[in-house]
């Protein structure tokens, strides 16, 4: 596809979008969203079914282009396309599209985390500097440290801040909601390469749960090709992951398939590996310490 304009490209991609989400497209659907005259729509849809033909057909009654047995232009994440699609995101259709497509995306407990204190970290990492903060800890409560970040982690609920705790000589994971300021340090001599949680990647092999009535509906759930799926992580991260989807770690297969759909079949390959003990004991019962370097401070 050759197209000259990126405005074009961008029309283009939302009149096919609607027509394979919505089953049709009009004229009226260009104009409202882009602002351009009528004969402009026209040409977009001519130049359109030139690019794909058989995409689109005339439908005479409703008046407007439905979608037929064409070949698509555009690809598609579908995560992306339903958030397009559903709740407060819905950017892609108007009023009138959303009273026939009614969706809604759940609250979440939203973390308000000051810009400046957001963009202070993130210059110091990008400066390889020291920072001097005031952070709120579970096990501590609120007083001053002196880190050096290295990286910004997102474990899929929260962002975190990778970081070289000096006073402790090692690198902890630091939540961004909880830090109060941050003042700008010295120079730091700390490398992310020196970190060997961050750099080593391990792979947890999971299954479906062994108590599982239907274990090829999580297959299909899970998109499983093979017995096992396979996930490559970082090793700081394992914690995160097996937390954030819910996955059973224990030796004696304890949880419920119905929470826990997921079941961890190397837990003693990534001990060996390194992996810290932390990551895969239940939530519930997290050590009070926070000595392990890979544990959340």
């Amino acid at each position: 596809m050759n197209l000259q304009k990126d405005i074009q490209r961008e029309r283009l991609f939302y009149l096919e979008f609607l027509a394979l989400f919505t089953g049709q497209v009009s004229r009226k659907d260009l104009v409202s969203r882009f602002g351009i005259s009528e004969p402009a729509a026209t040409k977009d849809l001519s130049l359109y079914a030139e690019l794909a033909p058989g995409m689109l057909q005339y439908d005479m009654r409703q008046k407007c282009y439905v979608l037929a047995e064409g070949k698509p232009l555009f690809s598609y994440e579908v995560e992306q396309a339903l958030f397009s699609l559903a709740g407060e995101r819905a950017i892609a259709i108007n009023a009138q599209h959303a009273q026939r497509l009614p969706s809604w995306v759940n609250s979440s407990l939203k973390r308000k985390v000051p810009i400046d204190v957001a963009a202070s970290i993130t210059r110091c990492i990008y400066q390889s500097r020291k920072m001097i903060v005031r952070y709120g800890s579970l096990s501590t409560g609120d007083r001053e440290r002196t880190l050096s970040p290295v990286a910004l982690v997102n474990d899929g609920l929260r962002w975190h801040v990778r970081c070289f705790a000096h006073e402790h000589k090692e690198f902890r994971d630091y939540n961004l909601a909880r830090f109060i300021t941050v003042v700008q340090g010295d120079q730091s001599e700390v490398l992310l390469d020196d970190d060997k949680a961050w750099n080593t990647d391990v792979q947890l092999r999971l299954v479906p749960h062994p108590k599982a009535k239907h274990p090829e509906t999580i297959r299909l759930d899970y998109d499983f090709v093979d017995e096992e799926k396979c996930v490559a992580l970082k090793m700081c991260l394992v914690g995160y992951f097996v937390r954030h989807w819910h996955i059973d770690c224990s030796d004696e297969k304890l949880g419920n398939p119905n929470a826990q759909p997921l079941f961890l079949n190397n837990k003693k390959e990534l001990l060996e590996k390194g992996v810290s003990a932390w990551a895969f004991e239940p939530e519930m019962s997290l050590p009070k310490d926070t000595s392990q370097s890979e544990k959340p401070v």
